[in-house]
């Protein structure tokens, strides 16, 4: 009785073998016909170069001839950002303060070990935000294409940088600090375009200009312009 147990687990071992073998031939063999279709996709198609600046898409009611406001001269890609922060920042508002996922983000941003045992689903929470997060990224995207008409695979390293300091500016984690940031950052940048004389002034170090200003913030007041100074008590 054992020695026939013995030989059907050893028949069993055998069969074992021999389909993990077949299963790895045939995969290796799928690869390698994968492989040669895929170098002949490559060698036919003719990709853009990743380092091509590509025209970004034109629309005339956003990217038309610049308004005139008296002696001041509005683009109008310019009207559609500061519309589009509008929509963006009153949605965003009502969003986090008036609806239930909302306040549920609140709770797991200050104790999400808490927020788990008041049967809030914290995963949840974290794929809506960073969902919210991609989709706001890609209108702050569109509106920098709308005024670049032009884009390229690094134009928003210099960007990411400018929003990080407007949220430091502002109050990391305060929505309305953001938008007072950025646009407090903005109208710093151009009014040192514009009244700094010598060789410290023009749009060559407006970009300088900003990160004194986060550097002085640091320093200063780190919590932000609109933020509150956390204590912390044993």
């Amino acid at each position: 009785m054992l020695a026939g147990l013995a030989c059907k687990q050893h028949a069993r071992v055998r069969i074992d073998v021999r389909t993990v073998a077949v299963a790895a031939v045939v995969a290796a063999v799928v690869a390698e016909v994968g492989w040669i279709f895929f170098k002949a996709v490559l060698n036919k198609v003719n990709w853009p170069s990743a380092k091509a600046r590509i025209p970004f898409p034109q629309l005339d009611v956003v990217t038309g001839k610049a308004l005139q406001v008296g002696g001041v001269t509005i683009q109008r890609s310019a009207i559609f950002t500061v519309a589009a922060l509008v929509v963006c920042a009153v949605l965003l508002w009502f969003f986090i303060n008036r609806t239930r996922l909302g306040r549920g983000m609140q709770a797991v941003s200050q104790d999400p070990d808490t927020a788990r045992l008041m049967g809030i689903n914290v995963d949840r929470i974290i794929v809506v935000a960073f969902a919210l997060g991609a989709v706001l990224a890609a209108i702050a995207g569109v509106s920098q294409g709308l005024q670049n008409n032009n884009i390229d695979f690094r134009m928003g390293f210099l960007a990411g940088l400018k929003a990080f300091t407007a949220a430091v500016l502002g109050g990391i984690g305060n929505v309305y600090g953001a938008v007072v940031g950025g646009l407090v950052l903005g109208v710093v940048e151009a009014m040192a375009t514009q009244y700094i004389p010598g060789q410290f002034g023009g749009s060559t170090w407006k970009d300088v200009w900003a990160f004194v200003i986060l550097i002085l913030v640091l320093v200063f007041r780190p919590q932000g312009l609109l933020g509150a100074r956390v204590v912390d008590r044993a």
